[in-house]
C-alpha cells in the first residue's frame, strides 16, 4: 500500500498478533492484558488463577513477572455486585527496556521517518480496530463484566476509537498547532521550514561589519520540529485518555513510553495488539511502548523520572499524582494536565423557552464520560428564583431518569456512602431529586440555597444546582480550576465570554456541546504538539 507517497513499511501477511492476544476472560476469570515494548507484544507468565486470588486476599507475595489487579463482576441487569472478581494481569516491565537505549539514534530514526507513513501507520490502526473486529469485540465484553457503565456505552468508547485513529484528522491537527507563519506544521515536522519575512543580526556582526568592511547577506531562517523522547503518565477517568496520549507520541514522531492506567486499560490494550499486528519493525512500533506499572513504583518510576532519561513528560491525574510526578521530574518539561471540573450556567430567557430541553443538553454536558471528565459539568448555575429552580431540578431529575434506563451505570459503594453522608451532613440543607432507591440511587439532583465546596461533589450522575439572580455572580466564582463552561443562551455567551475566559476558564462552549472538538484543539490552555517537539533553529 502507498499512501501520499509513502514507501510501505508494513511486513507482509502480518496478522497473527490479534488473534494470539485474545481480550478476553478465561475460564478461571483471568484477563491477560498485553504490553507492548520494542516491537514486542508481551504477556505475563502464566501463574495459577489461585495462586493469583492468594495474592489478592493476602495471603501470598504477588508471583513474579506478574502484576495482578482485581475488578468486582457485576450483575448486568442490576449492575450490582456479584461477589465474584475477574483479575487482570499485566506482564511487569523491566526499567531498562522502557528507556531508550540509543536516544540519539531513536531520534534521527523517527524525524526521517516521512510524515505521510506517520498517516499510513495510522490508517492500518484504524483499519484493525474497527468496532465489528474481534479483539475490539472481545475487549468490550470483557470490560462490560466490570465495568460500572452499560455495555452500549462501552460499545460506543470503540466506536470512538475508530474514529480518533483518523489519519486525516492526525494531519489537520500537526498541520494547525505547529504551524508557524504561512506554512503548516507538516513543513517543520522531519523538514527545515524557511521562514518569511524580515531578519535582524547582533551587534557583534554588525560591529565586525564594519571593522573589517566585510559582510555577506544572511542567510534564510529555517525551523525544524525535531521529535523527542516522552513519558505519558496517564489517567483512567476516560478510557480516551490514554488513546489520546498515543496519538500525541505518533503525531509528534516522538519516541513515547505511554503508561496504561489501571481503571480504563483497554484502549492501551488494543492499541498494542494492533501496533504488533501492523509492522513490529516499523520506527513507530519500536518505539512506542505501552506497558502498566503501579503508580509510585519506586523499581520503575526511579528509572523513568531520573534526569536525562526523558526530553518531555506528560502526567494526567489527580492532584496529587501530578504534584508527585511533577516534583520527582526535575528539571524535565512537564506538561501537567491535573484535575479540572465544569460548570453550566444558564440564562433566564433559556429556561423560560423550553426548560425541559435546557435539562436534555445541560445533561449530555454533564454526562461527559459518566460526569468523570473534567468537561463534564457538576453544577449548574440557573438564573431563576427559587420556585423556578426547583422546577428544573424536577426537569433535570426526569432526563437523568431517562439516562438510567436507556444507559445504566452502578453506583459504587464508596460514590453512594459519599451521598449518604452529604444527604446527612454537608447537603443537609439541600432539597435532593432521587432515581432509584438509597442507599444505591441511580442518578440524583441536588439544590443548594447557599454555596459549597466543590471538592466535596461525589460525581457519577450527581448534578447540584443554584439559583442565582444575575448570571454574573456565578462568573465571579470561577477561576483556573474550572476547564470548561457551558452557557445558554448563545447572546448571554456572547456577553459572557471576555469575562469568563478572563477568569482562567479554557473552554467557554454552548450548552450541550461540551465535547465539541477539532484536529488541533488546545488543551488544558496549551498547544500540547507544540510543547512535544524540540523547535530548532537553522
Amino acid at each position: 500500500m502507498r499512501r501520499g507517497g509513502a514507501r510501505q513499511r508494513f511486513t507482509p501477511g502480518r496478522r497473527k498478533a490479534l488473534r494470539q492476544v485474545a481480550l478476553e476472560i478465561a475460564a478461571d476469570g483471568v484477563v491477560r492484558l498485553p504490553a507492548l515494548i520494542r516491537g514486542r507484544l508481551e504477556v505475563a507468565p502464566p501463574v495459577a488463577a489461585g495462586r493469583l486470588r492468594a495474592f489478592i486476599r493476602g495471603e501470598a507475595e504477588e508471583p513474579a513477572g506478574v502484576i495482578v489487579l482485581a475488578r468486582p463482576v457485576l450483575d448486568r441487569q442490576t449492575l450490582l455486585a456479584t461477589g465474584e472478581e475477574h483479575l487482570l494481569v499485566f506482564p511487569a516491565p523491566d526499567p531498562r527496556h522502557l528507556v531508550e537505549a540509543d536516544p540519539g539514534g531513536a531520534i534521527r530514526e523517527l524525524d526521517r521517518l516521512p510524515f505521510a507513513e506517520v498517516m499510513a501507520y495510522v490508517a492500518e490502526l484504524q483499519r484493525r480496530l474497527q468496532p465489528d473486529a474481534r479483539a475490539v469485540v472481545g475487549a468490550v465484553d470483557a470490560a462490560a463484566a466490570t465495568s460500572p457503565v452499560d455495555a452500549r456505552a462501552l460499545r460506543v468508547f470503540s466506536a470512538q476509537l475508530a474514529g480518533l485513529l483518523d489519519p486525516d484528522s492526525l494531519a489537520l491537527a500537526i498541520d494547525r498547532d505547529l504551524s508557524f507563519g504561512a506554512l503548516p506544521g507538516r513543513a517543520y515536522v522531519g523538514n527545515w521550514g524557511g521562514i518569511d519575512g524580515p531578519t535582524f543580526q547582533g551587534p557583534a556582526a554588525r560591529l565586525s561589519e564594519k571593522i573589517h568592511s566585510t559582510g555577506a547577506a544572511p542567510a534564510v531562517p529555517q525551523l525544524r520540529a525535531v521529535p523527542t523522547r516522552q513519558l505519558h503518565i496517564t489517567a483512567g477517568n476516560s478510557p480516551i485518555v490514554p488513546v489520546v496520549s498515543t496519538l500525541w507520541a505518533f503525531a509528534t514522531k516522538g519516541a513515547a513510553l505511554v503508561k496504561s492506567p489501571a481503571e480504563a486499560p483497554w484502549g492501551t490494550a488494543l492499541l498494542a495488539t494492533a501496533m504488533a499486528d501492523v509492522d513490529p519493525s516499523h520506527p513507530l512500533t519500536r518505539h512506542t511502548l505501552l506497558a502498566y506499572w503501579r503508580g509510585g513504583d519506586r523499581r520503575v518510576e526511579d528509572a523513568l523520572l531520573a534526569e536525562g532519561a526523558f526530553d518531555r513528560v506528560v502526567v494526567w491525574g489527580s492532584a496529587a499524582t501530578v504534584s508527585e510526578v511533577a516534583r520527582r521530574a526535575g528539571g524535565t518539561k512537564t506538561v501537567l494536565l491535573g484535575p479540572r471540573a465544569a460548570v453550566s450556567l444558564i440564562g433566564r430567557e433559556a429556561l423560560s423557552a423550553d426548560a425541559h430541553e435546557v435539562a436534555i443538553r445541560a445533561a449530555a454536558d454533564s454526562l461527559v464520560a459518566n460526569q468523570a471528565a473534567c468537561n463534564s459539568s457538576l453544577v449548574h448555575y440557573v438564573q431563576a428564583s427559587e420556585e423556578e429552580a426547583l422546577a428544573y431540578c424536577e426537569e433535570l431529575r426526569e432526563v437523568l431518569a431517562t439516562w438510567d434506563r436507556q444507559l445504566p451505570h452502578a453506583v459504587s459503594r464508596e460514590t453512594a456512602a459519599r451521598l449518604r453522608r452529604l444527604r446527612r451532613g454537608a447537603f443537609a440543607h439541600g432539597t435532593w431529586f432521587e432515581n432509584g432507591a438509597w442507599p444505591l440511587v441511580t442518578s440524583v439532583v441536588i439544590y443548594l440555597p447557599a454555596g459549597f465546596d466543590l471538592a466535596l461533589h461525589p460525581a457519577g450522575r450527581c448534578i447540584v444546582v443554584r439559583s442565582v439572580d444575575d448570571l454574573g455572580d456565578a462568573v465571579r466564582t470561577l477561576g483556573p480550576g474550572i476547564a470548561a463552561v457551558g452557557v445558554a443562551p448563545e447572546p448571554v455567551r456572547s456577553a459572557l465570554l471576555d469575562e469568563i475566559v478572563a477568569r482562567g476558564v479554557d473552554n467557554v462552549k454552548p450548552l450541550g456541546q461540551a465535547e465539541r472538538g477539532y484536529p488541533g484543539m488546545p488543551h488544558d490552555g496549551m498547544r500540547v504538539l507544540s510543547e512535544l517537539v524540540r523547535w530548532v533553529n537553522a
